[in-house]
């Protein structure tokens, strides 16, 4: 017959063999924010992405559409809060269309976990005619 103790030990110890859950996230790119002299380029723009975070190690995939102009570079971005841009803390691939798939992995800190279960990290998406963002999303947990 186990005690009490002898289970407690030996949930423990299974627990902590255990793989570490992977978290889910997702996110709808909306167009980034425009003033009159980039609303024409932006407008129409849509997409959405989900991301993984297993460990440390954040997988984001995702697709995007209605750019007026291809896109030149996606990445992952810590800001101070969520709605608040920062910069880029790593790179993505996005197919250079006005049209496509967004993906890619990066490794974060700590302390960029902790922004991300803060929705403090999105993704942002440039393009030739938008380069300073044409669509960006804040990551959620689902």
């Amino acid at each position: 017959m186990f005690r009490p103790q002898q289970i407690a030990i030996a949930l423990a110890a299974v627990l902590a063999a255990a793989p570490a859950m992977a978290a889910g996230y997702e996110a709808e790119l909306d167009p980034t924010p425009f003033d009159a002299v980039n609303r024409a380029d932006v407008i129409n723009s849509i997409g959405n992405v989900t991301a993984t975070l297993n460990g440390n190690v954040l997988t984001v995939q995702g697709s995007f559409s209605a750019m007026t102009s291809p896109a030149t570079g996606a990445s992952v971005r810590i800001g101070l809060a969520k709605g608040v841009p920062g910069d880029a803390i790593g790179k993505l691939t996005a197919e250079h269309s006005p049209a496509g798939a967004v993906s890619g992995s990066v490794t974060l800190t700590q302390d960029q976990v902790a922004a991300l279960q803060k929705q403090a990290l999105y993704i942002r998406i440039d393009s030739e005619k938008a380069p300073e963002g044409n669509l960006q999303g804040w990551l959620e947990g689902k």
